[in-house]
C-alpha cells in the first residue's frame, strides 16, 4: 500500500504484514483509523480502516480466531 505523506509529500509503503497488524490493532481497539508514521519526517499520517481493508481484502480478524481456539 502506497501512502503519500501529508507533511513532507514523500511516498512510502506499508507491506502486507504491516497492514494486517494495523487492521488487527484498529479492530481490537475499535479505531476508525490507523496512525502510520512517515519514515522520512516521522510525522503521523491517518489511514482509514476502509483504506486498510481495501489494501488487504484477504484479512481476517485475529482476535476472533484466538477466542474460538481457546
Amino acid at each position: 500500500m502506497q501512502i503519500l505523506c501529508y507533511h513532507c509529500h514523500k511516498p512510502y509503503a506499508l507491506n502486507k504484514a504491516a497492514i494486517h497488524a494495523a487492521l488487527d490493532l484498529a479492530t481490537a481497539e475499535n479505531l476508525s483509523h490507523y496512525d502510520a508514521p512517515c519514515p522520512h519526517c516521522r510525522r503521523v499520517n491517518r489511514v482509514s480502516h476502509k483504506e486498510l481493508l481495501r489494501a488487504a481484502p484477504d484479512w481476517k480478524p485475529q482476535a476472533a480466531e484466538r477466542s474460538t481456539n481457546e
